[in-house]
C-alpha cells in the first residue's frame, strides 16, 4: 500500500450532517463536513482514551466530537475544547491528531495520504467526461474485492483476461487477434489502445444486439493512474457509441479493496436503462473477482523472477513499473512492521503538517515505510556525490 497519493474514501452524498467513519490503506480515518459544507478528514482515534471520532458528533466549533468524553477536535485534528476543563482551558500541545487534505470530484470524496506539499502532490485523474451531461450520462455502484488493490488495477487494465473471463466480451478463439496497438507511460499514469473482437453486445431491453456485429474490430482504451489507483476503461462500441468506465480503487487494507465505479455512456441517456448498466457493470466486476481473490501470491509480485510474460502483457508491465518507481522512493507501508503490535498500538498515515512544521510534538506514531532504495554512487549526480 503507498502513501502520498490521492485516494477516494467514500461517495459525497453519504457524508451528510453526521461523522462517517472510513477505513484506508488499513487506519481508521473520520470524515465529517463543517457549517460551509466542507468535508474533512482526520484520523478516527481521540488521543484521550482511544474514542472513535466517527461515533461522535458535530459542534458549533465546527469541530467533531469524541463520544467518550467530549473533546472537540477542529478542521486541522487539533483540540479546541475539552469539556471537563472548561471553557478557556489550556490546552495541551500533543493533543492533535493528523489532518489531510480533501477535495470532492466526480461525486466522491478524495482524501490525500501523505506528507506531501500541495505542489509535489500528483493531481487527481481526470475526469472530463462526468462533468458534460449534456452528453454523457453517468451512473454509480461499487464493489469489494477480497484482494490487493494493484492486483485489481492490474485486471483493469488487462486486455488478454476478456477472451477467457467475460463471455460478453470476448471468445477465446480470438485471444491470438485482440492486441494492443499502443501503449503510452508517463511517470504516474499509464494509457494504451487495443484492439478486440466481441460478441454482439447485451442489454438495454435487447436493442444492442443491432449496435454490433459479431466479431467486429472494437476500439478499447484502457488507462490508469497511481492516484487513486485508477482505471478507466473507454470503450467505442461503434462509431457513434462510447462509454467510459471510471473506478478508484481504494486499498481498504492489504487483503481488502473496495472500487468505487462510475460509468458514463453516450447512448440511451434515459433514467430506464440506468440499473440495467448497473447490473451488466456489477457482472463484470464479478467475473473478474472470481479470478482475482484466488491469485497467487495475493498481491502482486515485487519482480517477474517468478512468472512468465509475453507481448499482450507489457501493459500491466508500465503500471508494475510506475508502482514499482515509487516504491523505491520508501512510499510504501511496511505492513509486517505494524504486525507485533496489532491490537497494541495506533499508527497513523503521516500529514503535511508532520513535514511542515517539524518542531510539533505529536502523541501518534506515524506508519513505518519500506526504506528508500538508494541509487549507486556511480548514478548519483556529481555535484551531489561530492558533497555526499
Amino acid at each position: 500500500m503507498l502513501t502520498n497519493l490521492w485516494y477516494v474514501a467514500e461517495w459525497s452524498n453519504k457524508v451528510k450532517d453526521k461523522p462517517v467513519k472510513a477505513k484506508l490503506l488499513g487506519q481508521n480515518f473520520v470524515l465529517f463536513r463543517d457549517k460551509a459544507g466542507k468535508v474533512h478528514c482526520l484520523s478516527d482515534v481521540c488521543i484521550h482514551r482511544g474514542g472513535s471520532l466517527a461515533g461522535g458528533w458535530t459542534t458549533k466549533r465546527d469541530c467533531v466530537a469524541c463520544p467518550y468524553h467530549g473533546w472537540e477536535f477542529n478542521t486541522e485534528g487539533k483540540v479546541a475544547f475539552i469539556p471537563s476543563r472548561g471553557e478557556g482551558a489550556d490546552i495541551p500541545e500533543r493533543a492533535r491528531i493528523d489532518s489531510y487534505p480533501t477535495q470532492e470530484r466526480y461525486g466522491m470524496i478524495w482524501v490525500f495520504l501523505g506528507d506531501l506539499p500541495e505542489e509535489e502532490r500528483y493531481p487527481i485523474p481526470p475526469f472530463p467526461e462526468y462533468d458534460d451531461r449534456q452528453n454523457w450520462r453517468p451512473i454509480y455502484t461499487q464493489f469489494d474485492w477480497k484482494g490487493s488493490a494493484d492486483r485489481v488495477v492490474e485486471n483493469g487494465i488487462d486486455i488478454a483476461h476478456t477472451a477467457f473471463v467475460h463471455p460478453g466480451f470476448g471468445y477465446p478463439e480470438m485471444a491470438d487477434k485482440n492486441h494492443i496497438a499502443s501503449i503510452e507511460r508517463t511517470e504516474n499514469s499509464g494509457s494504451s489502445s487495443c484492439v478486440l473482437y466481441p460478441p454482439k453486445l447485451e442489454g438495454n431491453l435487447g436493442l444492442m444486439r443491432f449496435m454490433r456485429k459479431d466479431k467486429a474490430e472494437t476500439h478499447v482504451h484502457p488507462g490508469f493512474y497511481l492516484s487513486g489507483h485508477c482505471v478507466r476503461l473507454h470503450i467505442q462500441v461503434n462509431s457513434w457509441m462510447e462509454m467510459i468506465i471510471f473506478d478508484a480503487n481504494t486499498p481498504i487494507d492489504e487483503k481488502t479493496t473496495r472500487s468505487f465505479v462510475v460509468q458514463v455512456r453516450n447512448f440511451f441517456k434515459w433514467g430506464i436503462f440506468d440499473s440495467g448498466s448497473v447490473k451488466r457493470t456489477q457482472r463484470v466486476f464479478g467475473e473478474d473477482a472470481a479470478i482475482v481473490e484466488a491469485l497467487s501470491p495475493n498481491y502482486l509480485p515485487e519482480s517477474l523472477e517468478n512468472e512468465v510474460s509475453v507481448e499482450q502483457d507489457k501493459f500491466m508491465g508500465a503500471w508494475r513499473r510506475v508502482r514499482k518507481v515509487h516504491i523505491e522512493k520508501g512510499w510504501k507501508i511496511d505492513t509486517k512492521a505494524m504486525e507485533p503490535y496489532a491490537g497494541e498500538k495506533v499508527f497513523t498515515i503521516p500529514s503535511p503538517a508532520r513535514r511542515a512544521t517539524p518542531g510539533l510534538r505529536w502523541a501518534l506514531d506515524t506508519v513505518p515505510m519500506v526504506p528508500p532504495v538508494r541509487k549507486p554512487l556511480e548514478e548519483v549526480p556529481e555535484s551531489r556525490a561530492d558533497s555526499a
